[in-house]
C-alpha cells in the first residue's frame, strides 16, 4: 500500500473523496451540531485551554524550583523529563483542587472565573445537549452576550494569572538573582 493509498483508506471506507467532504461528514456524524454550536463549543475548549496552561505554567514552575538538581547534566536530564511528564498528566482540577484556594487568596477577582470557566467546559464536552450549558447563568450557546464574557472573563484571567506569577514565582528568582550578582554566595 503507497503513503497515499495508507493516508486515504479510510476516507475511501466512508466513500469521502476531498478533505472538506471528510471534515464536513464527521462533523455531522459525530455530533449533529450546527456550525455555530461547534464553533462555539470548540471557542469554549480553547478558552479552556487557556487557563489550564497558565495553572501548568503555575504548577510546573513552583514544583521544578524543588527538584534536586546537580552538575549531572545527565541526570539532570533525566530527572526534568520525568517531571515535565508528571506535570503533563496533571488534569485541570487536580491542579485547581491546590491552586483554587490559592489564587482566590489574592486580590484579583477575576481569578474566581475559573471555576465558572471548568464547569461550563464540562457542560459542553461531557453534556448531550448545548441548551444544558451555562456559563454564569447564562447559555453561550445561546447567548452571544455570555459567549464575549467568558473570552473577556479568560483574557482578564490571564492577565491577573501574570501578575500572580510574577509577585510570587519571577520576581523573588529574580530579586534572588540581583542579589547573587550583587553579594554574591548567601
Amino acid at each position: 500500500m503507497t503513503e497515499r493509498e495508507s493516508g486515504r483508506r479510510y476516507m475511501d471506507l466512508m466513500n469521502l473523496g476531498t478533505p472538506e467532504q471528510a471534515y464536513r461528514a464527521i462533523k455531522e456524524l459525530a455530533s449533529g451540531l450546527s456550525d455555530d454550536e461547534h464553533l462555539v463549543r470548540s471557542c469554549i475548549f480553547d478558552l479552556h485551554a487557556a487557563v489550564e496552561v497558565e495553572l501548568r505554567r503555575i504548577y510546573y514552575h513552583v514544583f521544578k524550583a524543588l527538584l534536586f538538581l546537580t552538575a549531572d547534566e545527565e541526570q539532570n536530564a533525566a530527572t526534568l523529563a520525568k517531571f515535565d511528564k508528571t506535570i503533563r498528566r496533571l488534569g485541570f482540577m487536580d491542579m485547581y483542587r491546590v491552586l483554587g484556594p490559592v489564587l482566590n487568596s489574592w486580590p484579583y477577582p477575576d481569578l474566581a472565573a475559573i471555576a465558572a470557566i471548568n464547569e461550563t467546559r464540562n457542560g459542553a464536552a461531557h453534556g448531550g445537549n448545548t441548551a444544558d450549558v451555562s456559563y454564569m447563568g447564562r447559555n453561550p450557546f445561546t447567548d452571544p452576550d455570555a459567549f464575549a464574557q467568558m473570552y473577556f472573563d479568560v483574557w482578564a484571567l490571564k492577565q491577573s494569572i501574570s501578575k500572580f506569577f510574577d509577585w510570587t514565582i519571577s520576581g523573588p528568582r529574580d530579586r534572588l538573582r540581583r542579589y547573587y550578582q550583587k553579594y554574591g554566595e548567601i
